[in-house]
Protein backbone atom coordinates (compact mmCIF):
# COMPACT_ATOMS: atom_id res chain seq x y z
CA UNK A 1 0.00 0.00 0.00
CA UNK A 2 1.03 3.86 -0.18
CA UNK A 3 0.88 5.06 2.52
CA UNK A 4 1.31 8.29 1.81
CA UNK A 5 -1.22 8.55 -0.10
CA UNK A 6 -2.84 5.15 0.74
CA UNK A 7 -5.44 3.05 -1.12
CA UNK A 8 -6.18 -0.52 -0.43
CA UNK A 9 -7.84 -3.05 -3.07
CA UNK A 10 -8.56 -6.49 -2.88
CA UNK A 11 -5.96 -8.29 -1.08
CA UNK A 12 -5.48 -5.21 0.85
CA UNK A 13 -2.38 -4.12 -0.73
CA UNK A 14 -0.99 -0.12 0.80
CA UNK A 15 -0.40 2.31 -2.63
CA UNK A 16 1.04 5.99 -2.14
CA UNK A 17 -0.30 9.00 -3.75
CA UNK A 18 1.95 11.72 -5.05
CA UNK A 19 2.57 15.00 -3.02
CA UNK A 20 0.21 17.54 -3.49
CA UNK A 21 1.84 20.20 -1.77
CA UNK A 22 1.58 22.15 -4.74
CA UNK A 23 -1.73 22.49 -4.74
CA UNK A 24 -2.21 23.08 -1.27
CA UNK A 25 0.26 25.29 0.37
CA UNK A 26 -0.09 24.14 3.60
CA UNK A 27 -0.49 20.37 3.55
CA UNK A 28 0.29 17.67 0.75
CA UNK A 29 -1.37 14.63 0.17
CA UNK A 30 -0.49 10.96 0.55
CA UNK A 31 -2.17 8.02 -0.23
CA UNK A 32 -2.45 4.03 0.40
CA UNK A 33 -4.49 1.34 -1.56
CA UNK A 34 -5.53 -2.65 -1.69
CA UNK A 35 -6.28 -5.01 -4.17
CA UNK A 36 -8.61 -7.86 -4.17
CA UNK A 37 -6.97 -11.55 -4.23
CA UNK A 38 -9.56 -12.82 -7.39
CA UNK A 39 -12.92 -11.14 -7.81
CA UNK A 40 -12.61 -8.95 -11.06
CA UNK A 41 -14.97 -6.00 -9.39
CA UNK A 42 -12.11 -5.20 -7.30
CA UNK A 43 -9.54 -5.08 -9.75
CA UNK A 44 -11.46 -2.76 -12.08
CA UNK A 45 -12.02 -0.44 -8.64
CA UNK A 46 -8.25 -0.61 -7.93
CA UNK A 47 -7.19 0.56 -11.70
CA UNK A 48 -9.86 2.94 -11.74
CA UNK A 49 -8.55 4.99 -9.19
CA UNK A 50 -4.92 4.27 -9.77
CA UNK A 51 -5.79 6.18 -13.03
CA UNK A 52 -8.19 8.77 -11.42
CA UNK A 53 -5.02 9.95 -8.81
CA UNK A 54 -2.23 9.60 -10.91
CA UNK A 55 -0.50 12.82 -11.24
CA UNK A 56 -0.74 15.14 -14.54
CA UNK A 57 3.08 15.41 -14.91
CA UNK A 58 6.23 13.31 -13.99
CA UNK A 59 6.91 13.52 -10.43
CA UNK A 60 8.55 11.31 -7.79
CA UNK A 61 6.92 8.49 -6.98
CA UNK A 62 4.57 9.44 -3.84
CA UNK A 63 1.81 6.54 -4.23
CA UNK A 64 2.28 3.14 -3.58
CA UNK A 65 -0.38 0.68 -4.84
CA UNK A 66 0.13 -2.84 -3.54
CA UNK A 67 -1.55 -6.34 -4.50
CA UNK A 68 -1.11 -9.74 -4.73
CA UNK A 69 -1.97 -9.78 -8.93
CA UNK A 70 0.65 -8.91 -11.24
CA UNK A 71 -1.20 -6.79 -13.72
CA UNK A 72 0.80 -8.08 -16.83
CA UNK A 73 -0.34 -11.01 -15.98
CA UNK A 74 -3.80 -10.08 -15.56
CA UNK A 75 -3.53 -8.95 -19.00
CA UNK A 76 -2.67 -11.57 -20.55
CA UNK A 77 -5.21 -14.03 -18.83
CA UNK A 78 -7.88 -11.85 -19.09
CA UNK A 79 -7.31 -9.01 -21.55
CA UNK A 80 -8.81 -6.22 -20.16
CA UNK A 81 -10.81 -5.25 -17.03
CA UNK A 82 -13.90 -2.79 -17.48
CA UNK A 83 -15.33 -0.35 -15.07
CA UNK A 84 -19.06 0.92 -15.05
CA UNK A 85 -22.68 -0.25 -16.28
CA UNK A 86 -22.50 -2.79 -18.46
CA UNK A 87 -25.35 -1.57 -20.08
CA UNK A 88 -24.41 1.84 -20.73
CA UNK A 89 -21.06 4.12 -20.19
CA UNK A 90 -18.21 2.09 -18.97
CA UNK A 91 -14.68 2.07 -19.71
CA UNK A 92 -11.03 -0.18 -19.72
CA UNK A 93 -9.04 0.62 -17.04
CA UNK A 94 -6.69 -2.32 -17.88
CA UNK A 95 -5.83 -3.68 -20.69
CA UNK A 96 -3.27 -3.58 -22.98
CA UNK A 97 -2.90 -0.11 -24.06
CA UNK A 98 -2.93 0.85 -20.59
CA UNK A 99 -0.50 -1.21 -19.46
CA UNK A 100 2.83 0.18 -20.25
CA UNK A 101 1.69 3.43 -18.28
CA UNK A 102 0.53 1.69 -15.12
CA UNK A 103 3.71 0.00 -15.29
CA UNK A 104 5.89 2.80 -15.96
CA UNK A 105 4.12 4.46 -12.80
CA UNK A 106 6.69 2.48 -10.87
CA UNK A 107 3.83 2.38 -7.70
CA UNK A 108 2.37 -0.70 -8.54
CA UNK A 109 4.11 -3.26 -5.69
CA UNK A 110 3.03 -7.09 -6.35
CA UNK A 111 3.13 -8.80 -3.30
CA UNK A 112 3.00 -12.28 -2.33
CA UNK A 113 -0.57 -13.07 -0.40
CA UNK A 114 0.66 -14.66 2.37
CA UNK A 115 3.23 -11.49 2.74
CA UNK A 116 0.59 -8.61 2.12
CA UNK A 117 -1.05 -8.13 5.41
CA UNK A 118 2.38 -7.70 7.03
CA UNK A 119 3.83 -5.65 4.29
CA UNK A 120 1.00 -2.79 3.69
CA UNK A 121 1.21 -2.50 8.06
CA UNK A 122 5.12 -2.10 7.82
CA UNK A 123 4.46 0.68 4.36
CA UNK A 124 1.67 2.28 6.30
CA UNK A 125 3.95 2.35 9.25
CA UNK A 126 6.76 4.56 7.63
CA UNK A 127 4.09 6.45 5.31
CA UNK A 128 2.19 7.45 8.62
CA UNK A 129 5.25 8.73 9.99
CA UNK A 130 6.55 10.74 6.97
CA UNK A 131 3.11 12.08 6.42
CA UNK A 132 3.19 13.82 9.91
CA UNK A 133 6.29 15.20 9.89
CA UNK A 134 5.37 16.88 6.58
CA UNK A 135 2.18 17.74 7.46
CA UNK A 136 0.59 15.79 4.82
CA UNK A 137 -2.92 14.23 4.28
CA UNK A 138 -3.36 10.45 4.54
CA UNK A 139 -5.55 8.69 2.34
CA UNK A 140 -6.30 5.01 2.29
CA UNK A 141 -8.45 3.32 0.08
CA UNK A 142 -9.40 -0.50 0.48
CA UNK A 143 -10.59 -3.02 -1.76
CA UNK A 144 -11.22 -6.28 -1.21
CA UNK A 145 -13.88 -8.71 0.72
CA UNK A 146 -14.70 -7.30 4.43
CA UNK A 147 -16.21 -10.18 7.43
CA UNK A 148 -19.18 -9.39 9.74
CA UNK A 149 -16.46 -8.91 12.50
CA UNK A 150 -15.73 -5.39 10.15
CA UNK A 151 -12.68 -6.75 9.27
CA UNK A 152 -10.91 -6.56 5.69
CA UNK A 153 -9.40 -9.30 3.42
CA UNK A 154 -5.69 -8.85 2.83
CA UNK A 155 -3.95 -11.35 0.79
CA UNK A 156 -4.44 -14.65 3.18
CA UNK A 157 -4.83 -12.68 6.69
CA UNK A 158 -7.40 -9.42 7.83
CA UNK A 159 -6.74 -6.66 8.62
CA UNK A 160 -9.08 -5.12 11.81
CA UNK A 161 -9.39 -1.62 12.72
CA UNK A 162 -7.29 -1.85 15.59
CA UNK A 163 -4.50 -2.36 13.36
CA UNK A 164 -5.07 0.86 11.92
CA UNK A 165 -5.86 2.69 15.03
CA UNK A 166 -2.24 1.84 16.42
CA UNK A 167 -0.46 3.47 13.09
CA UNK A 168 -3.01 6.60 13.02
CA UNK A 169 -3.76 7.61 16.22
CA UNK A 170 -0.74 10.15 15.88
CA UNK A 171 -1.86 10.97 12.61
CA UNK A 172 -4.54 13.91 11.84
CA UNK A 173 -6.01 14.41 8.30
CA UNK A 174 -6.52 10.89 7.13
CA UNK A 175 -8.78 9.87 4.67
CA UNK A 176 -10.46 6.33 4.31
CA UNK A 177 -12.18 4.59 1.32
CA UNK A 178 -13.63 1.27 1.51
CA UNK A 179 -15.73 -0.74 -0.54
CA UNK A 180 -15.90 -3.90 1.45
CA UNK A 181 -18.45 -5.49 3.34
CA UNK A 182 -19.83 -4.52 6.41
CA UNK A 183 -17.05 -1.93 6.19
CA UNK A 184 -19.43 0.89 7.67
CA UNK A 185 -18.91 -0.92 11.38
CA UNK A 186 -15.38 1.21 11.12
CA UNK A 187 -17.42 4.01 11.51
CA UNK A 188 -20.46 3.09 14.21
CA UNK A 189 -18.65 0.17 16.50
CA UNK A 190 -16.01 1.05 18.60
CA UNK A 191 -13.29 -1.33 19.20
CA UNK A 192 -12.39 -3.17 22.35
CA UNK A 193 -11.30 -0.29 24.03
CA UNK A 194 -14.52 1.65 22.79
CA UNK A 195 -12.94 4.05 20.66
CA UNK A 196 -13.66 4.83 17.07
CA UNK A 197 -11.82 5.82 14.22
CA UNK A 198 -11.61 10.00 13.83
CA UNK A 199 -11.05 9.68 10.18
CA UNK A 200 -13.22 11.11 7.10
CA UNK A 201 -14.36 7.72 5.42
CA UNK A 202 -16.33 6.51 2.57
CA UNK A 203 -17.46 2.91 3.33
CA UNK A 204 -19.56 1.24 0.50
CA UNK A 205 -22.00 -0.69 2.92
CA UNK A 206 -23.53 -0.54 6.64
CA UNK A 207 -21.77 -2.40 9.57
CA UNK A 208 -24.50 -5.51 8.79
CA UNK A 209 -25.00 -5.68 5.12
CA UNK A 210 -22.45 -6.46 2.15
CA UNK A 211 -21.34 -4.22 -0.90
CA UNK A 212 -22.81 -4.20 -4.26
CA UNK A 213 -21.16 -4.50 -7.86
CA UNK A 214 -22.25 -3.73 -11.04
CA UNK A 215 -23.72 -6.93 -12.78
CA UNK A 216 -21.58 -9.74 -14.17
CA UNK A 217 -21.27 -8.26 -17.94
CA UNK A 218 -22.11 -10.82 -20.92
CA UNK A 219 -19.03 -9.87 -22.85
CA UNK A 220 -16.09 -9.84 -20.29
CA UNK A 221 -17.83 -12.14 -17.59
CA UNK A 222 -16.97 -10.08 -14.87
CA UNK A 223 -18.42 -7.09 -13.02
CA UNK A 224 -17.48 -4.10 -13.82
CA UNK A 225 -16.06 -2.47 -10.24
CA UNK A 226 -18.51 -1.29 -7.56
CA UNK A 227 -21.66 0.94 -7.29
CA UNK A 228 -19.73 3.16 -4.47
CA UNK A 229 -16.75 3.58 -6.81
CA UNK A 230 -18.87 4.45 -9.77
CA UNK A 231 -21.01 6.93 -7.34
CA UNK A 232 -17.55 8.80 -5.71
CA UNK A 233 -16.84 9.42 -9.27
CA UNK A 234 -19.72 10.81 -10.65
CA UNK A 235 -20.09 13.12 -7.74
CA UNK A 236 -16.46 13.87 -7.98
CA UNK A 237 -17.25 15.30 -11.71
CA UNK A 238 -20.15 16.68 -10.72
CA UNK A 239 -18.46 18.47 -8.19
CA UNK A 240 -16.30 19.73 -10.95
CA UNK A 241 -18.49 21.12 -13.17
CA UNK A 242 -20.69 22.84 -10.11
CA UNK A 243 -17.29 24.69 -9.07
CA UNK A 244 -17.00 26.07 -12.21
CA UNK A 245 -20.71 28.04 -12.02
CA UNK A 246 -20.08 29.39 -8.10
CA UNK A 247 -17.17 30.65 -6.19
CA UNK A 248 -17.18 27.82 -3.54
CA UNK A 249 -16.33 23.99 -3.45
CA UNK A 250 -19.23 22.40 -2.66
CA UNK A 251 -19.23 21.17 1.48
CA UNK A 252 -18.25 17.44 2.34
CA UNK A 253 -21.84 17.19 3.86
CA UNK A 254 -22.72 18.07 0.52
CA UNK A 255 -20.83 15.89 -1.30
CA UNK A 256 -21.53 13.23 0.78
CA UNK A 257 -25.61 13.55 0.44
CA UNK A 258 -24.87 13.49 -3.47
CA UNK A 259 -22.90 10.08 -2.94
CA UNK A 260 -25.29 8.63 -1.45
CA UNK A 261 -27.79 9.78 -3.50
CA UNK A 262 -26.36 8.46 -6.35
CA UNK A 263 -25.98 5.17 -5.50
CA UNK A 264 -29.56 4.80 -4.49
CA UNK A 265 -30.62 5.68 -8.01
CA UNK A 266 -27.99 3.11 -9.28
CA UNK A 267 -30.40 -0.26 -10.38
CA UNK A 268 -32.78 -1.89 -8.08
CA UNK A 269 -29.98 -3.06 -6.03
CA UNK A 270 -28.69 0.67 -5.32
CA UNK A 271 -31.56 1.22 -3.28
CA UNK A 272 -31.06 -1.64 -0.68
CA UNK A 273 -27.64 -0.96 -0.20
CA UNK A 274 -26.50 1.40 3.11
CA UNK A 275 -23.39 4.04 2.31
CA UNK A 276 -21.76 5.19 5.82
CA UNK A 277 -19.65 8.60 6.15
CA UNK A 278 -17.72 9.89 8.54
CA UNK A 279 -15.82 13.61 8.98
CA UNK A 280 -12.98 13.77 10.71
CA UNK A 281 -13.00 15.89 13.98
CA UNK A 282 -16.93 16.34 12.82
CA UNK A 283 -16.07 19.01 10.17
CA UNK A 284 -18.88 18.51 7.66
CA UNK A 285 -19.00 22.04 6.58
CA UNK A 286 -15.27 21.96 5.34
CA UNK A 287 -14.74 22.34 1.44
CA UNK A 288 -15.00 18.44 -0.03
CA UNK A 289 -11.41 18.87 -1.59
CA UNK A 290 -9.60 19.36 1.07
CA UNK A 291 -11.55 17.14 3.24
CA UNK A 292 -10.86 14.19 1.20
CA UNK A 293 -8.09 14.85 0.26
CA UNK A 294 -7.85 14.06 -3.00
CA UNK A 295 -5.80 15.66 -6.06
CA UNK A 296 -7.36 18.72 -7.69
CA UNK A 297 -7.87 16.83 -11.01
CA UNK A 298 -9.64 17.33 -14.10
CA UNK A 299 -11.80 13.39 -13.44
CA UNK A 300 -14.12 14.13 -16.39
CA UNK A 301 -11.24 14.28 -18.43
CA UNK A 302 -9.76 11.37 -17.34
CA UNK A 303 -12.61 9.09 -17.18
CA UNK A 304 -13.85 10.27 -20.82
CA UNK A 305 -10.05 9.88 -22.42
CA UNK A 306 -10.53 6.08 -21.02
CA UNK A 307 -11.34 3.71 -23.58
CA UNK A 308 -15.04 3.43 -24.08
CA UNK A 309 -16.15 -0.83 -24.72
CA UNK A 310 -19.78 -0.97 -26.19
CA UNK A 311 -22.70 -2.30 -23.37
CA UNK A 312 -22.95 -5.57 -23.57
CA UNK A 313 -25.86 -8.55 -23.14
CA UNK A 314 -27.07 -9.89 -20.15
CA UNK A 315 -25.09 -12.71 -18.62
CA UNK A 316 -26.93 -16.25 -19.28
CA UNK A 317 -29.66 -16.83 -16.75
CA UNK A 318 -28.85 -18.63 -13.25
CA UNK A 319 -31.04 -21.37 -14.60
CA UNK A 320 -30.33 -24.54 -17.12
CA UNK A 321 -32.42 -26.92 -18.62
CA UNK A 322 -32.52 -30.49 -17.07
CA UNK A 323 -30.52 -31.91 -20.47
CA UNK A 324 -27.45 -30.00 -19.38
CA UNK A 325 -27.13 -31.86 -16.07
CA UNK A 326 -26.78 -34.59 -18.41
CA UNK A 327 -23.06 -33.49 -19.43
CA UNK A 328 -19.71 -33.62 -17.78
CA UNK A 329 -18.04 -35.93 -15.69
CA UNK A 330 -19.66 -37.34 -12.07
CA UNK A 331 -18.45 -34.60 -10.79
CA UNK A 332 -19.86 -32.15 -13.01
CA UNK A 333 -22.94 -33.43 -13.04
CA UNK A 334 -22.90 -33.13 -9.05
CA UNK A 335 -21.92 -29.47 -9.01
CA UNK A 336 -24.91 -29.00 -11.31
CA UNK A 337 -27.59 -30.55 -9.37
CA UNK A 338 -26.12 -28.41 -6.09
CA UNK A 339 -26.52 -25.42 -7.88
CA UNK A 340 -29.90 -26.14 -9.48
CA UNK A 341 -30.95 -26.63 -5.74
CA UNK A 342 -28.78 -23.52 -4.57
CA UNK A 343 -30.34 -21.11 -7.11
CA UNK A 344 -33.58 -22.05 -6.46
CA UNK A 345 -33.54 -21.65 -2.39
CA UNK A 346 -33.30 -17.60 -3.68
CA UNK A 347 -29.39 -17.20 -1.64
CA UNK A 348 -29.38 -13.54 -2.36
CA UNK A 349 -28.53 -11.23 -5.37
CA UNK A 350 -25.78 -11.88 -7.67
CA UNK A 351 -23.74 -8.10 -7.43
CA UNK A 352 -23.80 -8.83 -3.65
CA UNK A 353 -20.23 -9.23 -2.41
CA UNK A 354 -20.05 -12.28 -1.10
CA UNK A 355 -21.60 -13.80 -4.10
CA UNK A 356 -20.48 -12.25 -7.43
CA UNK A 357 -17.71 -15.05 -8.19
CA UNK A 358 -19.63 -18.06 -7.12
CA UNK A 359 -22.69 -17.23 -8.69
CA UNK A 360 -21.11 -16.23 -11.86
CA UNK A 361 -18.50 -19.64 -11.88
CA UNK A 362 -22.15 -21.51 -11.21
CA UNK A 363 -24.02 -20.31 -13.90
CA UNK A 364 -21.44 -20.58 -16.15
CA UNK A 365 -21.35 -24.60 -15.01
CA UNK A 366 -25.13 -24.66 -15.59
CA UNK A 367 -24.64 -23.33 -18.98
CA UNK A 368 -22.29 -26.02 -20.48
CA UNK A 369 -18.96 -24.74 -19.04
CA UNK A 370 -16.06 -26.87 -17.43
CA UNK A 371 -13.67 -26.46 -15.02
CA UNK A 372 -10.43 -28.25 -13.53
CA UNK A 373 -11.06 -30.97 -11.12
CA UNK A 374 -9.89 -28.69 -8.39
CA UNK A 375 -12.16 -26.12 -9.37
CA UNK A 376 -15.22 -28.07 -9.58
CA UNK A 377 -13.90 -29.47 -6.37
CA UNK A 378 -13.79 -26.09 -4.82
CA UNK A 379 -17.65 -24.74 -6.21
CA UNK A 380 -19.10 -27.74 -4.85
CA UNK A 381 -17.57 -27.19 -1.50
CA UNK A 382 -18.71 -23.71 -1.20
CA UNK A 383 -22.27 -24.59 -2.36
CA UNK A 384 -22.30 -27.42 -0.20
CA UNK A 385 -22.02 -25.25 2.61
CA UNK A 386 -24.44 -22.82 1.70
CA UNK A 387 -26.73 -25.36 1.46
CA UNK A 388 -25.99 -26.67 4.78
CA UNK A 389 -25.79 -23.50 6.32
CA UNK A 390 -29.25 -22.55 4.44
CA UNK A 391 -30.78 -25.81 6.31
CA UNK A 392 -28.87 -25.49 9.63
CA UNK A 393 -30.86 -22.11 9.98
CA UNK A 394 -34.11 -23.49 9.44
CA UNK A 395 -33.43 -26.32 11.77
CA UNK A 396 -32.36 -24.10 14.66
CA UNK A 397 -35.77 -21.92 13.82
CA UNK A 398 -38.04 -25.09 14.15
CA UNK A 399 -36.16 -26.20 16.74
CA UNK A 400 -36.81 -23.19 19.22
CA UNK A 401 -40.65 -23.27 17.65
CA UNK A 402 -40.09 -20.05 15.83
CA UNK A 403 -43.63 -19.51 13.34
CA UNK A 404 -42.23 -18.42 10.31
CA UNK A 405 -41.52 -19.35 6.95
CA UNK A 406 -38.93 -21.33 5.74
CA UNK A 407 -35.25 -19.75 4.71
CA UNK A 408 -35.88 -21.18 1.34
CA UNK A 409 -39.33 -20.02 0.76
CA UNK A 410 -38.03 -16.63 1.55
CA UNK A 411 -35.28 -13.77 0.31
CA UNK A 412 -33.78 -11.57 2.84
CA UNK A 413 -32.94 -7.96 1.98
CA UNK A 414 -31.87 -7.20 5.57
CA UNK A 415 -31.06 -3.56 4.36
CA UNK A 416 -34.13 -2.62 3.33
CA UNK A 417 -36.11 -4.07 6.09
CA UNK A 418 -33.93 -2.56 8.31
CA UNK A 419 -34.44 1.33 6.57
CA UNK A 420 -38.04 0.43 6.91
CA UNK A 421 -38.33 -0.50 9.82
CA UNK A 422 -39.27 2.00 13.10
CA UNK A 423 -36.71 0.05 14.99
CA UNK A 424 -33.90 -0.10 12.96
CA UNK A 425 -30.99 -0.97 15.89
CA UNK A 426 -33.42 -3.73 17.14
CA UNK A 427 -31.86 -5.70 14.37
CA UNK A 428 -28.47 -4.85 14.73
CA UNK A 429 -28.57 -5.76 18.39
CA UNK A 430 -30.07 -8.99 17.08
CA UNK A 431 -27.59 -9.69 14.60
CA UNK A 432 -24.41 -8.95 16.42
CA UNK A 433 -25.77 -11.56 19.12
CA UNK A 434 -26.41 -14.30 16.61
CA UNK A 435 -22.89 -12.91 15.36
CA UNK A 436 -20.96 -13.28 19.40
CA UNK A 437 -22.83 -16.71 19.51
CA UNK A 438 -21.34 -18.31 16.41
CA UNK A 439 -25.30 -19.72 15.93
CA UNK A 440 -24.45 -19.87 11.39
CA UNK A 441 -21.86 -22.53 11.17
CA UNK A 442 -18.34 -21.52 8.62
CA UNK A 443 -16.84 -24.78 8.69
CA UNK A 444 -12.58 -24.23 8.55
CA UNK A 445 -11.50 -23.90 4.57
CA UNK A 446 -14.92 -21.13 3.62
CA UNK A 447 -13.16 -17.92 2.88
CA UNK A 448 -16.05 -16.27 1.88
CA UNK A 449 -19.76 -15.20 4.81
CA UNK A 450 -22.39 -16.43 3.41
CA UNK A 451 -24.76 -13.60 4.92
CA UNK A 452 -28.36 -14.97 4.16
CA UNK A 453 -28.63 -17.71 7.39
CA UNK A 454 -27.68 -14.96 9.64
CA UNK A 455 -30.19 -12.21 8.19
CA UNK A 456 -33.18 -14.96 7.87
CA UNK A 457 -32.49 -15.61 11.72
CA UNK A 458 -32.23 -11.74 12.45
CA UNK A 459 -35.07 -10.82 10.87
CA UNK A 460 -37.46 -14.18 11.58
CA UNK A 461 -35.87 -13.17 15.52
CA UNK A 462 -37.01 -9.57 15.37
CA UNK A 463 -40.37 -10.04 13.42
CA UNK A 464 -41.39 -12.88 16.17
CA UNK A 465 -40.68 -11.58 19.24
CA UNK A 466 -42.29 -8.92 21.55
CA UNK A 467 -39.12 -7.72 23.11
CA UNK A 468 -35.06 -7.74 23.11
CA UNK A 469 -35.31 -9.96 26.42
CA UNK A 470 -37.29 -12.51 24.21
CA UNK A 471 -35.02 -12.73 21.36
CA UNK A 472 -32.30 -12.38 23.53
CA UNK A 473 -33.66 -16.27 25.27
CA UNK A 474 -34.17 -17.62 22.35
CA UNK A 475 -30.97 -17.18 20.57
CA UNK A 476 -29.46 -19.04 23.81
CA UNK A 477 -32.00 -21.55 22.83
CA UNK A 478 -30.62 -21.90 19.71
CA UNK A 479 -27.17 -21.94 20.97
CA UNK A 480 -28.01 -25.11 22.66
CA UNK A 481 -29.79 -26.65 19.73
CA UNK A 482 -27.11 -26.30 17.61
CA UNK A 483 -24.71 -28.15 19.27
CA UNK A 484 -26.28 -31.42 18.04
CA UNK A 485 -26.60 -30.01 14.81
CA UNK A 486 -22.88 -28.86 14.97
CA UNK A 487 -21.61 -32.56 15.69
CA UNK A 488 -23.49 -33.27 12.64
CA UNK A 489 -22.50 -31.33 10.36
CA UNK A 490 -18.67 -31.27 11.42
CA UNK A 491 -18.63 -35.08 11.13
CA UNK A 492 -20.29 -34.91 7.83
CA UNK A 493 -17.97 -32.22 6.41
CA UNK A 494 -14.78 -33.82 7.97
CA UNK A 495 -15.74 -37.25 6.55
CA UNK A 496 -16.13 -35.51 3.16
CA UNK A 497 -12.78 -34.28 2.81
CA UNK A 498 -11.18 -37.59 4.40
CA UNK A 499 -13.08 -39.46 1.19
CA UNK A 500 -11.58 -37.66 -1.36
CA UNK A 501 -8.44 -37.37 0.42
CA UNK A 502 -5.43 -38.61 -1.79
CA UNK A 503 -3.78 -40.78 0.25
CA UNK A 504 -7.07 -42.15 1.46
CA UNK A 505 -8.27 -42.86 -2.35
CA UNK A 506 -5.22 -44.45 -3.46
CA UNK A 507 -5.58 -47.10 -0.30
CA UNK A 508 -8.96 -47.29 -0.03
CA UNK A 509 -8.44 -51.05 1.48
CA UNK A 510 -6.30 -49.57 4.30
CA UNK A 511 -8.49 -47.12 5.26
CA UNK A 512 -11.58 -49.59 5.07
CA UNK A 513 -9.06 -51.93 7.63
CA UNK A 514 -8.63 -49.17 9.99
CA UNK A 515 -12.18 -48.17 9.81
CA UNK A 516 -13.00 -51.55 11.24
CA UNK A 517 -10.70 -51.68 14.36
CA UNK A 518 -12.06 -48.39 14.98
CA UNK A 519 -15.56 -49.67 14.91
CA UNK A 520 -14.56 -52.74 17.37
Amino acid sequence: MDLVGLYRKDGITPTTLPNFADLHPKSGTKDLLVIPSEDGWFVSDFYLFHYLLSPKFPRPPNQIWLTCEDPSALVRKYHEYLHGNPKGDRRAVLDGERLPNILGAGNVRVVPRIDLLERYLSTLREQAAEATRCEEHLVLLFFGHGTPAHGIEVGDSILHMKDLRHLLQPMSSTTIFTTSCYSGGWLVCPDINQEQLNTTSITASGKDNESSSWTVSGSAGRASGSLAASAVLRCLIDAEDETQERTEHPTYLELSKSVYDCVKDMVTLGNSQQIYFSAENDEWETSYQPRLGLPLASYKDKWLSLRQVPPSPSPPSSTSSPELAKTGGRRLKRLKYLAEEYFAAKPGPNEASPNIGLHNCLRSVLNGATYPKEKVDSLTETTTYRLGAMYEADYLREQIGLKFPSIFSMETPLAQIENESCNPELYTQTWSLLLKRKICTTPIGIRLHFPKPLQYLTIALVESSTSWEMIQDQVEAMASKKKAWFRFIYRAWMGNRVAHDEGVMNSRRAFLEACKKLKY
